[in-house]
């Protein structure tokens, strides 16, 4: 067994039957198709982003030639979303990385879409008239991407996809097994990647849609949130949400890294063999101020969930302190 932290997913975690979803929930290639149906079915002509989000949530608009602005997120002190000034026909809004009671939108005189991926282990909400996300991040699904408020949609399946990014799994498992030495999986991943960024809406997995009504939600969200608190308590003074509320399930624990060293913490852990992503890369989509750009700039995402244990908490926090004493 190799001990590499981090990364893509190989597996999900099943048990019984849950309640996340509701009853009219569609499911979709990605989180990014599910976007894209949303975004032709509104018609909608203007929206307010986040500032501090992904390309994939841009582009879904911007293709469909809707004007985009974005509203600031930035940290002080806290997260802060300022919508107060949003006048656009729509508003998209998230939480962040599972830590609940962020922005509420239930005051915006206009039509509201909720990017439930971060939150969905965590908070119900239903200030919103369409709901969509993704399970990749959560777990190792094939596809993953959900919705519901929206009219049925009937969209293909693409066997291509699927089955690369199938292989790329079953690589990554050889590999973390100790099969195999051979770290092709990056190149399978990355090509699978490639492959999303370029194709139509898709459907779902059906093997993805059963999994994702068993996924074992008690125990994922146990084992993330003990992770989580670990690791909190020796980084809380790094962290951008240094508490775990009562809902919370934990997507990462994010940090500051201040002083421009982000980059080079991240390739210490690396070559430590512990792989935690940077939300997000800044884009030319993306419309930043200096103070919405500080988030691009410092933000480290410390691996919490399931596949790993508190010992493997201690040994990212290890690895962390050692940096900074250089």
């Amino acid at each position: 067994m190799r001990y590499e932290i981090g990364s893509e997913f190989w597996e999900v975690h099943a048990g019984a039957k849950n309640d996340l979803f509701p009853r009219d929930t569609q499911w979709f290639l990605s989180g990014r198709s599910a976007l894209q149906t949303i975004v032709e079915q509104s018609a909608i002509r203007s929206v307010a982003l986040p500032s501090w989000c992904c390309d994939s949530m841009i582009r879904p608009f911007l293709d469909a030639g809707v004007f985009v602005e974005f509203y600031p997120v930035y940290f002080d002190g806290g997260l802060v979303q300022d919508i107060s000034r949003v006048k656009t026909q729509a508003i998209l809004v998230m939480d962040y990385f599972g830590y609940t009671g962020q922005v509420n939108a239930m005051g915006f005189d206009g039509l509201v879409i909720r990017d439930v991926t971060h939150s969905l282990l965590s908070k119900t909400y239903d200030d919103a008239k369409y709901y969509f996300g993704s399970l990749r991040k959560w777990a190792g699904f094939l596809t993953g991407g959900y919705g519901w408020g929206m009219e049925k949609a009937s969209l293909p399946f693409n066997e291509e996809y699927t089955a690369l990014r199938a292989e790329a799994m079953r690589e990554k498992q050889r590999y973390i097994t100790g099969e195999t030495g051979d770290k092709g999986f990056l190149q399978t991943f990355a090509a699978a990647e490639q492959l999303l960024e370029e194709c139509a809406p898709a459907g779902a997995a059906v093997a993805d849609v059963v999994q994702a009504h068993h996924l074992d939600v008690a125990s994922i969200k146990a084992r993330r949130r003990e992770n989580a608190a670990r690791l909190l308590e020796s980084l809380s003074e790094l962290a951008i949400f240094p508490t775990i509320g009562q809902q919370d399930c934990p997507m990462f624990v994010p940090i500051l890294v201040p002083d421009g060293k982000r980059d080079a913490l991240r390739h210490w852990l690396i070559e430590r063999q512990i792989y935690c992503p940077v939300h997000w890369p800044e884009s030319a989509y993306h419309r930043l101020d200096e103070q919405t750009e500080k988030l691009y700039k410092q933000e480290l995402s410390l691996v919490c969930d399931q596949r790993y244990t508190v010992e493997d908490m201690d040994r990212i926090i290890k690895a962390v302190k050692e940096f900074w004493r250089g």
